[in-house]
């Protein structure tokens, strides 16, 4: 971030965290997202894909795990106390602050997209002809 605000380098793709700040002091510019839509937190700046960049859609995202066997009833109430934290309107200030959106989802929905985005990354690496050196 040092070197793309004092103009050592002209472009940087970054998750939120590191950014956001800097964005909002005016210290540096966002051209484009890499989100499917456009977020509120930063709502004048367009997709990648609105910009020309057909298919780039790259999403950060952070889950909780249990370790596999937590019985159901457990992993329920777990998942019922994590949806109601991560509703609580300070908590979803907090995030935002930092050019994160808090979203919540089932259990089965989050599995079915851990194992989208590891089919989809195992497809552009086998793609890209990219090796392990």
């Amino acid at each position: 971030m040092n070197d793309l605000i004092a103009g050592h380098v002209q472009l940087v793709f970054s998750d939120a965290l590191p950014v956001m700040q800097h964005i909002r002091a005016g210290k540096l510019r966002a051209l484009a997202i890499t989100s499917p839509e456009r977020s509120a937190l930063v709502p004048g700046v367009p997709t990648c894909v609105e910009s020309g960049v057909p298919g780039l859609v790259a999403v950060n995202w952070w889950g909780v795990l249990l370790p596999a066997g937590t019985p159901k009833a457990i992993t329920d109430k777990f998942h019922a106390d994590l949806v109601r934290v991560m509703q609580d309107p300070d908590v979803k200030e907090k995030f935002a602050q930092l050019g994160v959106e808090a979203m919540t989802g089932t259990p089965e929905d989050f599995a079915a997209f851990m194992k989208a985005e590891t089919s989809k990354y195992a497809k552009l690496i086998k793609d890209a002809g990219i090796r392990v050196e």
